[in-house]
């Protein structure tokens, strides 16, 4: 999928021209039906479903109830993440406002793929397109309590902490704050 040229597209001002669904690692691209039971398989590891606070697993027919739900809905932009042609997890902006031009992302990435740096990678190429495509101007996001290795890599791609709503969240057995954090448009050094 990457590096690939399209026909007629070989002229050098072409290569110069990147994909805003290309990162350094990763490429964002349309989450297909065929692999709704490899995102069930993925995403319904405790451990994943802990920082995104779902509660208990889904049959393969609540994934695909999710999936029609985004992609029928204007204010959702679903997107698979993909490495070498293999799907390690899924992001997301969603509840898109074209007139105070936000939106809140959602991430999550399959555990046998966590610490290679595909999360980080992910987090910049959709920051990109939602700033530079999308021309939003702010996105936010929430991370719970507990989930810190998420809450690095948010700030390393350039969020804050805007404030947090105390034990909003059931995680674990026991209540857990949510964090908010934003990103504004100037803030972001990922292009």
């Amino acid at each position: 999928m990457l590096g690939r040229t399209m026909p007629g597209h070989e002229h050098e001002d072409f290569r110069r021209i990147r994909s805003p669904f290309e990162g350094a690692l990763v490429c964002l691209r349309a989450l297909e039906e065929g692999e709704l039971p490899r995102v069930n398989e993925l995403f319904w590891d405790p451990d994943v479903t802990a920082g995104v606070g779902a509660g208990w697993p889904e049959p393969l027919a609540g994934t695909r109830t999710f999936w029609e739900r985004a992609r029928a809905n204007p204010a959702t932009q679903l997107f698979a993440i993909d490495v070498g042609g293999e799907l390690v997890g899924a992001c997301s902006l969603e509840s898109i406002d074209p007139r105070n031009r936000s939106a809140v992302l959602g991430i999550w990435i399959g555990k046998p793929f966590w610490d290679k740096g595909y999360g980080t990678d992910a987090m910049r190429t959709l920051c990109r397109f939602g700033f530079g495509h999308m021309n939003l101007q702010r996105i936010t996001l929430h991370v719970y309590e507990p989930n810190e290795r998420a809450r690095r890599v948010y700030e390393k791609v350039g969020f804050r902490l805007e404030g947090t709503l105390r034990r909003a969240q059931f995680v674990g057995g026991r209540h857990v704050d949510d964090h908010i954090m934003g990103l504004l448009a100037e803030e972001f050094a990922g292009a």
